[in-house]
């Protein structure tokens, strides 16, 4: 009896020890697999492009000088200041130019009213019709009358050759008068070409008292003081250009054979997010001995003058705008030990794949160069719980 209880007892216990125990080992070997969320890589537009570094440059940089020395009356700018083709940039004092003004108007006119035409709208002189040359032309004409008069009375014996000699000395020095006349016309005019050059220089002159903006961009330094007293080619401000830039890259030689005028060139600049894009406009004949790199310029457009010269940019030239690779994003991609891996689903099961990137794109995107393929079902993102092998559910 003793021994038929001890029995039923050891069956009860084994019964009770393998029922809870049990049931949990079964229910993690066949636990539900974990979803998660993917896409099916197709390749896309990516444009195969060629990294270079470069810097900034203005397009055109000015120091605006003064042409003729003087006291400055007034700067019209200072450094930042941004103005258009032909603002005002620094004014000298004008009270001395003015005067040279008014005294070459003066001498101008003095030489005119001396030819006779004070009134007149040009200088165009005809010397015959000049008072001097008319008066000088009466005088000849005059003598003249006399000596054929006085030599048809000698020839009648009526008055003696001594009359004669006299009214031919007489001719003759009106005929040296009118010759004199018309010289006198001559230098006159030349005269009144010299007084005419000395008026446009004085005016010139009085022009130049004020600088002005030779074109649009923006003062990068300014080098004068109002009350100062400046002479000639003294420096006033440095004027740049701001818009378009000029961007020179530096493309290694291996590479530079694939550069083209007119390709696209995408800029940004270090230590910002900021981008912009512009076009090749010129290449070096020659590759750089030194550094072996084929020298470029772009010109970038800067309407807003955000860009700055100067500035160190890294710049990417489009070679290749057709080209198409996989890209795919960022959370996608993990990064362990320099080692970046992005997890497919094949079959209900995780693989991880160790991945060569390229380029971060836009949208938040990064290019694989190897180890992702179209058609790959990849995990939108990767997470820490992730290993290969896991069960998973693809939504």
């Amino acid at each position: 009896m003793m021994r038929d209880s001890c029995v039923l007892t050891l069956v009860v216990f084994l019964a009770g020890c393998s029922g809870p125990y049990s049931g949990q080992k079964t229910a993690a070997k066949e636990s539900a697999p974990r979803s998660v969320q993917t896409l099916v890589l197709a390749r896309t537009a990516i444009p195969e492009v060629i990294s270079a570094n470069g810097e900034l440059f203005a397009e055109e940089s000015a120091t605006l000088s003064t042409k003729v020395p003087g006291r400055v009356l007034k700067i019209a700018v200072d450094l930042g200041s941004t103005v258009r083709a032909g603002d005002l940039i620094a004014e000298l004092e004008k009270d001395d130019y003015q005067f040279r003004v008014r005294q070459a108007e003066a001498l101008v006119e003095q030489t005119r009213a001396r030819l006779g035409i004070p009134g007149q709208s040009d200088d165009r002189v005809t010397a015959e019709r000049t008072a001097m040359v008319q008066q000088a032309q009466a005088a000849l004409n005059e003598a003249d009358v006399v000596y054929r008069t006085t030599d048809g009375l000698a020839r009648e014996g009526i008055i003696s050759k001594v009359d004669l000699e006299k009214a031919l000395v007489r001719r003759q020095g009106a005929e040296a008068a009118y010759q004199s006349a018309l010289s006198e016309v001559m230098l006159l005019r030349n005269q009144l070409a010299e007084r005419r050059a000395q008026l446009d220089l004085a005016r010139q002159q009085l022009k130049d008292s004020t600088v002005l903006a030779p074109f649009e961009g923006a003062i990068t330094r300014r080098q004068a003081s109002q009350g100062e007293y400046l002479g000639v080619n003294a420096p006033v401000v440095t004027l740049v250009r701001q818009h378009p830039l000029r961007v020179r890259l530096e493309v290694p030689e291996r590479q530079a054979a694939r550069v083209r005028r007119g390709q696209r060139i995408d800029l940004r600049l270090e230590g910002s997010a900021m981008g912009r894009s512009g076009r090749v406009v010129r290449m070096s004949p020659a590759i750089e001995a030194q550094n072996r790199s084929l020298l470029i310029e772009g010109e970038i457009p800067n309407q807003d003058g955000v860009l700055r010269p100067g500035s160190f940019v890294e710049g990417s030239i489009v070679v290749d705008p057709d080209a198409a690779g996989i890209a795919v994003p960022r959370a996608a991609v993990a990064s362990f030990a320099g080692i970046e891996r992005a997890y497919v689903v094949v079959d209900g099961v995780l693989e991880d794949r160790v991945l060569k990137t390229g380029r971060r794109l836009s949208g938040d995107r990064i290019e694989v160069l190897e180890g992702l393929s179209a058609g790959d079902r990849l995990v939108v993102k990767a997470g820490d719980r992730m290993a290969k092998g896991q069960r998973v559910k693809a939504e």
